[in-house]
């Protein structure tokens, strides 16, 4: 690697350290690339080259702590106890993470999940990637016999995911909403949605 490649990978990280303080200082709606600019002693242009605009600065200074999250909660799933406690407990570690900073949060969901996959993918690829670990999971729980065999695990591990993101929108909007209340909604929409609403026989 080139002594110009380490200056940019050194500018890089110095913008992003810098747009992380920022961002939590002010807000994210309330923080401008100028204002970023000057925390971190390099010119608006500068930051431009390396990102886009701000929510791809914003994207890429939080990921790697969703991502720290995630590992946390993922060391610590209660593998023994079931699919339906596995995905409670990633999902309320995730829940108390976000509640940190709910509104920074809230505003990067808002800015990235509706977006082309192009425009975000660092979310996109951190995203994917969940999926994949939770699609492996159903497949595991299919060989314990505590899954149907004919269950789609990719669409499952999908369907399982607008769960989540339903009333992870909840818990950014409403800040009356506890985690503990918002994981035990959570918690009940699933299980609702592994045993089914139909009676046996019923829709066919």
């Amino acid at each position: 690697m080139s002594r110009r490649d380490d200056s940019k990978i050194e500018t890089r990280e110095l913008i992003l350290v810098a747009a992380q303080s920022m961002f939590w200082e002010k807000g994210a709606d309330r923080c401008t690339i100028r204002d970023i600019a000057v925390e971190a002693g390099v010119s608006p242009a500068t930051i431009i080259v390396h990102f886009k605009n701000k929510t791809a600065l914003l994207e890429a200074s939080l990921h790697e702590d969703i991502e720290k999250a995630f590992s946390k909660a993922q060391a610590t799933m209660p593998v023994e106890d079931g699919l339906h406690a596995v995905l409670v407990h990633m999902v309320s570690s995730m829940f108390s993470f976000y509640d940190r900073n709910r509104e920074l949060y809230r505003i990067l969901i808002r800015d990235t999940f509706y977006e082309p996959d192009h425009e975000n993918p660092t979310m996109m690829k951190m995203l994917e990637e969940k999926l994949q670990l939770i699609a492996i999971m159903i497949e595991q729980e299919k060989s314990k016999g505590t899954v149907r065999n004919d269950a789609e695990s990719s669409l499952a591990a999908s369907s399982f995911f607008f769960l989540y993101i339903g009333v992870l929108g909840d818990l950014l909007r409403d800040p009356e909403l506890s985690v503990t209340a918002a994981t035990g909604r959570f918690s009940v929409i699933l299980d609702q949605h592994l045993t089914g609403i139909l009676t046996l026989g019923a829709g066919s």
